[in-house]
């Protein structure tokens, strides 16, 4: 109905003239999926008039349940493969915007991640694989984006299970970087790193990895950042490696997400927020990068919400600093 007020040169009623487009976000609970599943497909946006908007979803497969900011996709019977669902929010004033969902349907599982490699497929995907930083070790080159997990220093009793929670989702909601990179070019993939004294053997936990965490490493990183960073957890991403400029320029422009007044309760949901905004954006272009720090900040802001400490910590706590 917009496209169609728009076509003939006038305004949908109650449109305003120069109104700015809604700021959206949208995320798949699961960026992955197994055969025969649903998934729940969300979409956020404000508007500069405070109002509700309209979201017009659309799929090119299976079947859509629902309506509103928050939708089921059915794709229990489709193959394999990656599929593209868009999302057109459309503000009170008239203008709209549009936010483009990947969900990637496996052919089998995968117990760390819940991400077995995905099928080959025309449509880039940014993923987001873990790896270890060990000693002694540099980071892989010719990634879209480095994050790091990173801890300022050993946690209080009253961190320690913010801490445990941070790590418990960094490992488990992420699957390692090597079985992403069979499929997809490194230059569509962010590498997460975990500074560790050792490599863990076999399946382990966060316990085990807290005790083995290597915070010099960590605090030899945070010494590029701007301000006080001695507690977190902190995620930080960068364009180009942060190791390599240590002893160098600093590596540009950098993704800021400080986890340190994050309710523990809720650092499962920014972690898995953050994986779903990254697969959304062409994060190695600098201006997507930035999109992405402002799409986390609404996503995250409508999770806190009846948090007031929460939502209006975000603008520092999520930053897009140079």
């Amino acid at each position: 109905m917009l496209a169609a007020w728009v076509l003939a040169g006038a305004l949908p009623p109650g449109a305003v003239m120069g109104a700015a487009p809604p700021s959206v976000a949208c995320s798949a609970e699961h960026v992955t999926i197994a055969l025969g599943d649903t998934v729940t497909l969300r979409a956020w946006a404000n508007t500069s008039s405070g109002q509700a908007p309209r979201y017009a979803w659309a799929v090119p497969i299976g079947k859509l349940e629902g309506s509103g900011r928050e939708v089921q996709w059915d794709l229990s019977t489709v193959q394999p493969g990656t599929y593209v669902a868009s999302v057109r929010v459309i503000g009170p004033a008239g203008p709209s915007a549009e936010c483009l969902l990947r969900v990637i349907v496996r052919r089998d599982a995968n117990p760390r991640g819940s991400l077995a490699p995905p099928p080959v497929s025309s449509v880039p995907q940014r993923e987001t694989g873990t790896s270890l930083l060990l000693p002694g070790k540099e980071e892989v080159p010719e990634y879209g984006l480095y994050s790091y997990l990173l801890l300022g220093s050993q946690p209080s009793e009253a961190d320690r299970e913010r801490y445990l929670k941070t790590i418990e989702a960094f490992w488990g909601l992420i699957p390692e970087i090597v079985g992403l990179e069979q499929y997809i070019p490194r230059r569509e993939l962010n590498v997460a790193y975990l500074p560790l004294h050792s490599a863990p053997a076999g399946t382990t936990s966060a316990e085990w990895l807290l005790a083995n965490y290597d915070f010099a490493r960590a605090r030899s990183l945070l010494r590029l950042l701007p301000g006080n960073t001695r507690e977190g957890p902190y995620i930080v991403s960068a364009l180009k490696p942060l190791a390599g400029s240590t002893t160098s320029a600093p590596p540009g422009p950098r993704l800021f997400q400080d986890l340190s007044h994050v309710p523990p309760h809720l650092v499962a949901s920014w972690v898995k927020e953050f994986l779903n905004q990254a697969a959304q954006e062409r994060f190695w272009e600098e201006n997507r990068a930035e999109a992405l720090a402002r799409k986390l900040r609404l996503t995250i802001g409508v999770l806190s919400l009846g948090l007031p400490e929460v939502r209006k910590g975000l603008d520092d706590w999520i930053a897009w600093v140079h």
